[in-house]
């Protein structure tokens, strides 16, 4: 194994993270694929992925298509682990969600939730403009480093949240331009205040997002999302942009909650136009 594949698997199973990186590569590019797009996109052994496919293809959940040769993800994949959301038609609503915000402020729309120490980028609708927020899903950043991380600290004491950077800290080190513990409890609180964050530049120069909560009711868990772009274009249409967000994520969680658990939710429609 040579120094680049230490660092990208360092002590976990190989074969594992390939083929989760394999299904997010899936959804990040959202179309069918030959094993050469795969292997390019994600710089991986052409044997490895090869084997993997037939893998995925042989247990149900990837198709292979002979006169194509590509792959495309299986039904059986899209009802792998629905649950966790809390509810039966709850992805299928959230990505209504992300869909109805990317129309109305045609930005990219990101949403995220915790992995420990990080925020991880869940799902990515991008802005249709050539000059946008260009993010692949599974990407991750420290929680006090992001704004989507930022608004999923507002649920947690600020012992914790000292806790969280100084553990950051010391696994990643200390001069890695991330906010400190002061800095950090300053923009948590802000955020807990406003029910948002804005942030410019915290994350990715020249990149800003406009961020908040989205708690699915019930058993599902606690997320963030956010619209984000460049700050030179967010900076035209900011308090528009925080309206739109804000409101169209409250009404989205009062309509959630007020569906029945086990039915009508797969079926409910969240238009472009609902706010």
């Amino acid at each position: 194994m040579d120094g680049s594949e230490e660092v990208r698997y360092g002590g976990m199973v190989k074969s594992a993270v390939r083929v989760i990186e394999i299904l997010e590569f899936f959804e990040a590019e959202r179309r069918a694929l030959k094993v050469s797009e795969i292997v390019e996109g994600l710089r991986m052994p052409q044997s490895s992925v090869s084997t993997l496919m037939k893998t995925l293809a042989a247990q149900g959940y990837v198709e292979f298509d002979p006169e194509t040769r590509r792959y495309r993800p299986a039904p059986r994949l899209a009802f792998l682990g629905h649950w966790a959301l809390g509810g039966p038609g709850n992805i299928e609503q959230v990505q209504n969600l992300m869909r109805a915000l990317a129309e109305q402020t045609e930005e990219s729309v990101l949403l995220g939730g915790q992995k420990g120490l990080f925020m991880q980028y869940l799902s990515i609708i991008e802005s249709p403009h050539n000059l946008r927020f260009s993010l692949r899903p599974g990407l991750v950043r420290p929680l006090h480093g992001s704004g989507i991380g930022i608004m999923l600290l507002t649920r947690r004491s600020d012992d914790d949240i000292r806790r969280i950077v100084r553990r950051h800290r010391a696994e990643f080190g200390a001069e890695d331009g991330w906010p400190d513990e002061e800095a950090t409890l300053e923009n948590v609180r802000l955020a807990r205040a406003q029910g948002y964050i804005e942030t410019f530049g915290i994350a990715s120069r020249g990149a800003g997002t406009i961020c908040t909560l989205l708690e699915i009711p019930g058993s599902g868990p606690c997320l963030g999302i956010a619209v984000g772009g460049p700050i030179s274009r967010l900076d035209t249409h900011r308090e528009e942009l925080r309206e739109t967000l804000t409101r169209t994520v409250a009404e989205f969680v009062r309509d959630l909650a007020e569906l029945p658990v086990a039915a009508g939710r797969a079926e409910r429609s969240f238009p472009a136009g609902h706010a």
